[in-house]
């Protein structure tokens, strides 16, 4: 299996210039607990999480933050011909709850996460 065959497409992204309640907001209103921030042209660098940006929330309170104070640099990715099992160990191994897919040209095409994985699982049984 390849993560092709798990990941959720289109995906929702975010420029790291917004502010990280438009980022909470925007997760809040798609169920999403991860978003991967994209430069102007499209490229991934870094990724939001959740509960990243509810420790901002607490920190911050009304005053305003950017998300690209708030997300993780340094973005472990896939691509989708990566084996599931490779994508597996990787959020194991990095202790992550999603990875980003691109293409070919570091353009963030869809996302992999636990829930996919967990999906894919229960339809085995």
């Amino acid at each position: 299996m390849l993560v092709r065959d798990l990941m959720s497409m289109p995906v929702i992204t975010i420029r790291s210039n917004l502010d990280y309640k438009t980022a909470l907001a925007l997760m809040q209103e798609n169920s999403l607990h991860h978003l991967p921030v994209v430069e102007s042209d499209g490229e991934i660098s870094g990724m939001a999480a959740e509960r990243d940006l509810l420790i901002a929330a607490a920190r911050f309170l009304q005053s305003p933050g950017e998300v690209g104070d708030v997300m993780h640099r340094g973005v472990v990715a896939v691509t989708p011909d990566t084996t599931a099992a490779k994508a597996a160990r990787l959020l194991v191994g990095q202790r992550i709850g999603s990875l980003p897919v691109v293409d070919g040209a570091g353009q963030v095409i869809g996302i992999v996460t636990e829930t996919d994985f967990l999906k894919a699982f229960a339809q085995m049984a």
